[in-house]
């Protein structure tokens, strides 16, 4: 990841504050983005102007994907800085070539794409339950594998400051509604929260997803630059 990072370390940064507009859905970019530092929230919004979360792209990440990779001419989201951010600008052409000619880093970003899209099927399955409790357990088992940190064994913090409203709109239940299931999970031991800061024990999360599938188990995403 060296090559990488110095490769990196040759273009200009930028920089936003929580809340600020990165891009807008409709805009054409002017270059690929890749994430210094913190965290850049995707979403998009309905005629009624209420958000949906799509996801979040944390340090070592590219967006807008789609555009990067020629998918679609435009953005398809709206990019805002959940956090204080620092990005990586680059022009596409640029940061394609590097990686037609860098096998190894093109290899390691491969694995964090398979990581990322591991991810969004978990994610579809947690949208796609049709009661709360198992709409929660299974978007905290996507945070705990796209966003967790290991703190020790069977205990992972979710390394995103969300709001129980950002949880809410995430997960596509209104705010009271996940307030109860996570208090029910609290009480029963798989999760501490505190503002914003949220602890979950994966060995009584794997219980629960055991007993709703029978094959319920959380696997750490692997460090950026490490096999799969």
């Amino acid at each position: 990841m060296q090559a990488y990072q110095k490769f990196l370390q040759q273009f200009r940064t930028k920089r936003f504050k929580k809340g600020e507009i990165i891009l807008v859905q409709g805009e054409q970019p002017e270059c690929t983005y890749v994430v210094k530092d913190g965290i850049v929230k995707t979403y998009n919004l309905t005629f009624q102007g209420e958000e949906k979360p799509i996801g979040f792209d944390i340090e070592g990440d590219a967006f807008p994907l789609s555009w990067i990779f020629g998918r679609c001419s435009k953005v398809q989201y709206y990019y805002e800085a959940f956090v204080d951010v620092e990005v990586y600008c680059i022009p596409r052409k640029d940061y394609l070539a590097y990686l037609r000619t860098a096998p190894v880093d093109m290899m390691t970003q491969l694995e964090n794409f398979v990581g990322r899209y591991m991810s969004s099927q978990m994610r579809i399955n947690a949208l796609e339950q049709s009661k709360a409790t198992p709409k929660v357990i299974n978007t905290l088992h996507f945070l705990c594998l796209r966003y967790g940190k290991d703190l020790r064994a069977d205990v992972v913090q979710i390394k995103l400051p969300l709001t129980q409203q950002d949880l809410a709109n995430f997960i596509g239940l209104t705010r009271e509604t996940t307030g109860i299931e996570l208090k029910k999970l609290h009480r029963n031991g798989v999760l501490t929260y505190r503002k914003q800061n949220y602890i979950v024990r994966t060995d009584k999360l794997n219980e629960l997803l055991d007993e709703e599938y029978g094959l319920g188990m959380y696997i750490p995403e692997p460090e950026r630059g490490s096999a799969v």
